[in-house]
């Protein structure tokens, strides 16, 4: 039987079901039908507690994303088909990891003449799925969805995808982005063409340099 998630135990109040022993003493009755079986042990609640902490710790995926930690000077600029960058908008970033190291808290917030656009998100990588996972909300929009992806964030980048459903037309739209360290002092994230391939042209690029160069 598939072991219910902590988080689901501790949320639908079902403790008590979980703490129960099962009646594991065998019944006799005129037909021996040999020795029955006993059900497997269920764990406390504090036992799956620990059981998921240490099969949640962070791995060297997550150990890939530690250059990305600091304050950060962020450039936002559209790209044109021949790869000039327009006049950018500026602001400011910091990403920190927290709950252990699990995840990056990813706080930013960008200039647009009198609108300051202000986001929250958390990337991370899950073990289960073996895929990076980027969630982002903004007061500048109301929704809340997570963009999945694969890639190596030293070399060509780890590319996300995100589907959504067009309201108007009912067709689904899948946006693209991929993040990639360019140097230790520098990342960028790009919005990129809805299109597949190795050779994906970037629309839109925010620019992240470290705020505070360390001393060389």
């Amino acid at each position: 039987m598939e072991r219910i998630p902590f988080t689901v135990i501790a949320s639908l109040g079902i403790l008590s079901f979980a703490c129960e022993a099962p009646d594991t003493v065998p019944r006799k009755s005129g037909l021996d039908l040999g020795a029955v079986p006993a059900a497997p042990p269920v764990l406390s609640v504090e036992a799956q507690a620990k059981e998921f902490s240490l099969a949640s710790r962070p791995g060297p995926q997550h150990q890939l994303l530690d250059p990305l930690v600091g304050d950060w000077d962020v450039t936002l600029s559209t790209i044109s088909q021949g790869g000039v960058e327009s006049d950018p908008y500026r602001g400011h970033a910091t990403l920190a990891w927290t709950l252990g190291r699990r995840f990056l808290r990813w706080d930013a917030s960008v200039t647009f003449g009198e609108i300051v656009g202000t986001t929250t998100g958390f990337l991370g990588f899950n073990t289960r799925t073996g895929l990076y996972q980027l969630m982002m909300i903004s007061d500048l929009a109301t929704g809340m969805e997570i963009a999945r992806g694969s890639g190596e964030i030293r070399a060509v980048g780890i590319v996300f995808e995100l589907e959504q459903v067009d309201p108007a037309s009912g067709a689904r739209l899948v946006a693209r982005s991929r993040l990639r360290i360019v140097s230790p002092d520098h990342f960028v994230l790009e919005q990129l063409e809805p299109s597949t391939g190795a050779k994906d042209r970037a629309t839109r690029i925010w620019h992240y340099r470290r705020s505070e160069v360390p001393t060389r």
